[in-house]
């Protein structure tokens, strides 16, 4: 392997990242011509051409796309080495900055703090409640340590790592006097469209996609948790709402289970903890994740049924 490979993967890597050799210049502080050198000497040492140069930028070939996918990786894993190697030096940690998803469920929140506290009574914990974008920002940016987050499709997490904490199903639900709620037979999945729907500020950009879980007919959209459920129990409209978060209001009537034909089985809303790969939990962190997942899934696995 060529001494100079990382270096030379780097130069590849910003000029895909910023589309032109000049660009890649600036980002690195070097001279066009180095950028343009470092570029020939990784074609010679891979023996493919990874940029096609015939036109006004350069534009990855086929063989550069492969490239480009295998020196994430690579730098991925540097990044990880580096963050391994830095937190050996410095484990202590005495605060811990936390952002919630708004549709994660803060009880769970709680009884994880309760049982960090227990083992770790000297850290400090700071929470706060945001929508996805926002966590994914705060994240990259260290404004916070550890996220959690809803995964859903289309989630860009190349510079994240992080692990599964809950898996909690989703039920259709609406108030006992609502249209919907008054229909004997279970309704077909179409008869949804002529309802409002009720969702949350996260899932607004889904409003635009064909997934049965936003309808675009017509719906509402709502702030957290509390101000859909105020929503569905004056009779404004049905929504897909995370199982044990209505079990209350379930309970006490307020609330029903609608019966859909068209969804036998109920969906999931997975959630995540994730951090930036260049900072990696250290003991606290983790404990507090260890302790996040534990609730998570026992709460998963102890779901009422209707």
């Amino acid at each position: 392997m060529h001494p100079n490979l990382l270096d030379q993967l780097e130069v590849f890597l910003a000029v895909a990242e910023t589309g032109s050799f000049s660009g890649a210049a600036k980002r690195l502080g070097r001279a066009v011509s180095a950028v343009s050198y470092a570029i020939t000497n990784l074609e010679s040492e891979l023996r493919v051409e990874v940029f096609d140069r015939s036109g006004y930028k350069p534009e990855l070939t086929g063989a550069g796309r492969a490239v480009l996918s295998d020196a994430e990786i690579i730098f991925r894993r540097v990044d990880r080495l580096k963050a391994r190697t830095a937190a050996l030096r410095e484990r202590a940690e005495v605060e811990l900055s936390i952002v919630a998803d708004a549709e994660f469920d803060v009880s769970t929140l709680a009884r994880a703090a309760g049982l960090f506290h227990q083992e770790m009574p000297h850290v400090g914990l700071r929470f706060s409640t945001d929508h996805a974008e926002n966590i994914l920002a705060r994240i990259g940016e260290g404004q916070a340590q550890i996220g959690i987050l809803g995964l859903f499709s289309g989630f860009k997490g190349k510079k994240l790592d992080g692990r599964e904490i809950a898996a909690w199903p989703k039920r259709i639900v609406a108030a006992p006097f609502h249209p919907l709620a008054k229909l004997n037979a279970p309704f077909p999945l179409i008869a949804l469209d002529d309802h409002r729907q009720i969702v949350l500020a996260a899932h607004e950009k889904e409003a635009s996609s064909l997934d049965y879980k936003v309808h675009t007919t017509d719906f509402w959209i709502a702030d957290g948790q509390g101000m859909m459920l105020a929503l569905l129990r004056e009779g404004l409209g049905w929504a897909f709402a995370i199982e044990h978060m209505v079990a209350d209001d379930i309970a006490r009537g307020q609330l029903v289970a609608l019966r859909c034909s068209g969804v036998n089985n109920p969906p999931l809303q997975r959630f995540a903890a994730v951090w930036a790969v260049k900072t990696p939990p250290g003991p606290a962190a983790q404990h507090f994740v260890d302790c996040l997942a534990g609730t998570g899934h026992r709460i998963g696995e102890l779901q009422p049924r209707y």
